[in-house]
């Protein structure tokens, strides 16, 4: 019996929040049952791209949207056509996911599934965009089966307030795998000498994420100049990559702090990375949830978060703070945490992981009858 094939509608299988959550869907899964095809819109290699073809499933290239809706459709229906048929699609891309499940119904894809990860904070308020959002919202709501999101706000933004008397609308946590942290030794001196920190006493802060506007590294990297003022043996490790990362060294230059920031790049070992962490930031300005932060919850560490990131990233045993974007704050918060015991054992942890439904097996269960839908 071969096996049924699922299309991930994604921009690029980069590092991010969206890509973790498919790679370790995909990584977990029973794929002699299910094969995974990722529909990209943008060209170059992607940071998963070979993990994926590795673990049997493909990349399909199509034209970014902006070069017309024509190219992108004849190239989309035409991957689709040679390499289905598809048991579903499910699409990551936002309001443009209406367009593609609108693509998937006409040619019978019986399971069309729009995944919301993120929440609207698009500034610009022309008639267009107006136009546009209400569309493909129309859209969405007109040719998905299945509506869902790691949040309620990331549900609200996309599918509209009154989504939840929709029976379509479920909420589906950002899992993780937590074999890797329940792996992690109580020891973490081991880890941190693999970001290059040999001393066990400096203090280490860390920040995970892609290198965009909404992550919000400048504020990271100002709060960070702020504290080594008070705490000059800190560093601060960045974990990603993205546009703005040269603009990003260039500010640590600038504050003087440079030969205190490693800039790591993308990274697959973040489970490790985390475990080497005293404190995790993310001062967001939007969040669909934030999967880094259940991460470093999952890892024993510390977070701040700015008031951006969704209550449901915080799993309530003590590890996440929301804050104002105030730099000040956060010096005194991490310093206040610097001084603080050691987190909560792993039972306490993993307890708390499964109650909340960040345990990527109950994910992929509830994922595998969706598909079979």
């Amino acid at each position: 019996m071969s096996a049924i094939k699922i299309l991930h509608v994604v921009g690029k299988m980069d590092p991010g929040g969206v890509e973790t959550l498919l790679m370790n869907i995909y990584r977990n899964i029973d794929r002699e049952r299910f094969e995974f095809h990722f529909a990209v819109q943008l060209e170059g290699e992607g940071f998963y791209d070979r993990e994926i073809r590795e673990l049997g499933g493909k990349i399909l290239l199509q034209p970014h949207p902006r070069k017309g809706l024509g190219p992108f459709r004849e190239q989309f229906l035409h991957n689709v056509k040679e390499n289905g048929p598809y048991a579903a699609i499910h699409s990551h891309i936002f309001q443009f996911s209406g367009y593609v499940l609108k693509l998937a119904k006409e040619i019978g894809v019986p399971v069309r599934v729009c995944h919301s990860h993120t929440v609207n904070a698009e500034q610009r308020t022309t008639l267009f965009r107006t136009l546009y959002r209400y569309y493909m919202k129309s859209l969405i709501l007109k040719h998905s089966t299945h509506l869902i999101g790691c949040s309620r706000p990331a549900c609200e933004s996309l599918f509209g307030a009154r989504c939840w008397k929709d029976t379509r609308t479920e909420l589906l946590p950002n899992a993780i795998n937590l074999l890797p942290y329940e792996q992690l030794p109580t020891d973490r001196s081991g880890l941190r000498q693999r970001i290059g920190v040999t001393d066990p006493s400096i203090p280490v802060v860390g920040h995970i994420g892609r290198f965009s506007e909404e992550k919000n590294h400048r504020f990271v990297l100002e709060t960070f100049s702020l504290l080594v003022k008070e705490v000059p043996e800190a560093q601060l490790v960045l974990v990603g990559d993205g546009r703005l990362r040269e603009e990003m060294e260039r500010l640590a230059e600038t504050l003087g702090i440079r030969r205190q920031v490693r800039f790591l790049g993308a990274r697959k070992d973040i489970p490790e990375i985390i475990g080497a962490f005293d404190v995790f930031l993310l001062p967001s300005l939007f969040e669909g949830l934030g999967i880094v932060v259940i991460e470093a919850q999952a890892g024993g560490v510390p977070s701040l978060v700015s008031e951006h990131v969704p209550a449901e990233a915080d799993l309530s045993f003590g590890m996440v703070e929301h804050l104002k974007l105030q730099p000040e704050v956060w010096v005194d918060k991490i310093t206040g945490i610097l001084g603080r015991s050691a987190a909560p054992d792993w039972p306490t942890r993993h307890r708390f992981l499964k109650k909340h439904g960040y345990d990527i097996r109950e994910s992929i269960r509830r994922l595998e009858n969706i598909y079979h839908a």
